[in-house]
């Protein structure tokens, strides 16, 4: 279950792409591995309860209480920093080692910037970065559409 959940996140963040049948059977697994290995050291100090698995699964936000989870993923692979702060540039760099086409890297880059502001949002956990990962996700799931990205 555990493997599923870090699946869809990564899965989910690499669908920055309009089109992941670009991707190759051995990037795509190259990816799986890499977010489940986070994913498993991400879970053991952030649970997730089977609701929040269960909205994960279902490309909703979770409970308020797996926004620690996220951020964990999202700090592991570059989307945030150590300030908890998304970071547009380091997931174009990350998104860059997968795909060549320009035209994609610009929507993906359109895509991230959409969700920029939560930079701006005030949250009470600063630095850990619980918050604005949970925010950042959410932005990410409703502009998915707006860029003919398919989460």
């Amino acid at each position: 279950m555990i493997r599923a959940v870090t699946l869809f996140c990564g899965l989910f963040l690499m669908a920055w792409t309009p089109n992941v049948d670009a991707m190759t059977d051995e990037q795509r697994a190259r990816i799986r591995e890499h977010f489940e290995t986070v994913g498993m050291q991400c879970i053991g100090d952030n649970p997730l309860s089977e609701e929040d698995i269960t909205a994960l699964r279902s490309k909703k936000a979770p409970s308020d209480s797996a926004s620690c989870f996220l951020a964990c993923m999202m700090k592991n692979v570059g989307v945030l920093d150590d300030s908890g702060m998304l970071q547009k540039e380091t997931a174009l760099e990350l998104a860059r080692k997968v795909f060549q086409d320009e035209e994609e890297l610009q929507i993906i880059s359109d895509y991230l910037h959409s969700c920029s502001p939560v930079n701006s949002a005030a949250v009470s956990d600063g630095a850990k970065g619980c918050e604005r990962a949970m925010l950042a996700f959410k932005c990410m799931i409703e502009n998915a559409s707006k860029f003919g990205i398919d989460i």
